[in-house]
């Protein structure tokens, strides 16, 4: 539905008294103002743009060597992530164990944990093989709950006995690059 002009009103009242406030600030301040219905950063950005407020970003071209890959059918590889800055009711901060297939994007783990060490990960992770079956294989970051390689020890965790017994490959993406692991990171909206 469409802003109201008395909203796009307190936009560009809060715009123009914090010239360095964006979108994602304004929506901020329209929450404590209690603003009802509270307008998206995009509807903010266009309203901004509108009152020649902010400069329109020019639009990447999506790079015509990027290829888009999916595997060709349902269990044969789970993208794996933890994700924190999710905040409970009672105040509490879990880390979220999530997994997503790769070919139909389904869900297959969401865990809440109190701490992302190796046992409540892999709990995660045996939960969702009991809910769904054994995946094929497994595509994680190279965080220190998925693998033992870049540790002082390089020695074995937990998941890799996990993936062993069960016959599942372990694919690892790149140092720094969450493209890689794209499905399961737009699940958290990272």
């Amino acid at each position: 539905h469409q802003m109201g002009p008395e909203v796009e009103a307190r936009i560009v009242e809060l715009r123009r008294a914090h010239p360095g406030w964006g979108p994602r600030s304004i929506a901020s301040q329209l929450r404590r103002d209690g603003v009802e219905p509270l307008p998206g950063r995009s509807s903010i950005y266009r309203a901004l743009i509108r009152h020649q407020l902010l400069e329109p970003k020019r639009r990447r071209r999506r790079r015509s060597d990027y290829k888009r890959w999916e595997r060709a059918r349902a269990m044969e590889l789970w993208q794996m992530d933890v994700t924190s800055g999710v905040r409970l009711a009672d105040g509490t901060q879990p880390s979220v164990v999530t997994g997503v297939d790769d070919y139909s994007r389904f869900c297959v783990s969401a865990n809440a944990v109190a701490r992302a060490t190796a046992k409540p990960v892999c709990d995660a992770l045996a939960g969702a093989m009991r809910r769904h079956g054994v995946p094929e294989g497994i595509l994680t970051d190279d965080g220190k709950v998925f693998t033992g390689r870049f540790g002082p020890g390089r020695g074995e965790v937990l998941l890799d006995r996990i993936r062993r017994d069960n016959g599942i490959r372990h694919l690892l993406s790149a140092p720094h690059s969450p493209i890689t692991t794209g499905k399961v990171e737009r699940f958290t909206r990272r």
